[in-house]
């Protein structure tokens, strides 16, 4: 059952939290081991997945500095703005979002449903937008930054990595077993490195990068794991990006369509799918291999879901 962020409340978004069902996978795709999925998509249609983790500190501080305006940056199709701009409509904020590149004379779907929840929207070109995390980027696009609260891309600071850290509690706390590893879908890689520093010593942790970019992805996991002083055993798949952020083949459509009908289980084609094939595909190997690691030990495996199920009207054809 879908649920609802009514209230910007720190308890009322932890019992949430707490509710979020994990599903146990049981398919040919997934052969020898336990698999279950913990469905954060559920959360909220609109604010969800590791995006509403990663808002929360950042909504409850702009609350308490007194700031009524969020500002963020994402692209075209980016789930941050998407849940940005629902939460601002949600919570009483106003919201601008920066969109990297000129305006289109036709807008993304995300970007429509932006704007219908009161989002408005600044396109700056590509050269200036890759200069978004340097301190004077508002203040070269005309934004005076200290009359709003601004949130980095993806929502990637500290945070936003205190909402990730909060997840791993939650896992912790209402896990239905104790998992060996716990696999996630990485953009920028602050969810993977908040999970690291926080979950349990012997659950090693798998990050399934979504686009051609694992070398960043892997020392922002480093640097944040790091932070905490912690060794952990961390993973990255870099073959499954599928061609890059958004792009997807045959195979992967393949694999989503599938588990469409694996108890009515969502996937975008952006993260998840993705996520879902490179666990996929490492059973495969290891079943080539015969690993007794795969086939023999039934190891207990979490997939996070994280959310994003709206952009799956950015498939073409």
């Amino acid at each position: 059952m879908i649920r609802y962020l009514t209230e910007l409340s720190l308890d009322a978004f932890i019992e949430a939290a707490r509710n979020v069902p994990y599903q146990q996978i049981r398919s040919d795709l997934f052969p020898g081991i336990d698999l279950w999925i913990r469905r954060d998509d559920l959360i909220d249609p609109l604010i969800s997945g590791n995006k509403a983790y990663k808002l929360i500190y950042n909504l409850l501080e702009a609350r308490a500095q007194g700031k009524d305006t969020i500002i963020t940056c994402g692209g075209a199709w980016s789930n941050h703005i998407h849940a940005t701009a629902a939460a601002g409509q949600r919570f009483g904020f106003h919201t601008i979002g920066i969109i990297r590149g000129e305006r289109p004379p036709t807008l993304s779907a995300m970007l429509q449903d932006a704007e219908r929840f009161g989002m408005s929207l600044r396109f700056v070109p590509r050269k200036l937008y890759h200069e978004r995390n340097e301190s004077h980027f508002l203040t070269q696009i005309g934004i005076a930054q200290e009359r709003y609260w601004y949130v980095p891309e993806g929502g990637a600071n500290d945070l936003g990595a205190k909402g990730v850290a909060l997840l791993a509690d939650i896992i912790r706390e209402t896990r239905p077993v104790a998992f060996d590893e716990c696999w996630v879908a990485c953009g920028t890689g602050l969810t993977l490195g908040a999970l690291a520093a926080r979950m349990p010593d012997r659950t090693s942790l798998t990050g399934v990068p979504v686009l051609k970019a694992a070398g960043s992805i892997r020392k922002s996991v480093e640097m944040r794991a790091a932070d905490d002083g912690r060794e952990l055993q961390i993973n990255l798949i870099e073959d499954a990006h599928h061609g890059g952020y958004g792009k997807y083949s045959a195979a992967l459509l393949r694999t989503q369509k599938e588990c469409e009908f694996i108890g009515g289980l969502g996937l975008d084609h952006v993260y998840t799918a993705k996520l879902v094939w490179a666990g996929a595909k490492a059973i495969e190997r290891s079943e080539r291999k015969k690993s007794t690691r795969w086939l023999d030990e039934l190891p207990r495996i979490l997939f996070l879901h994280t959310g994003g199920l709206q952009g799956r009207r950015g498939l073409v054809g």
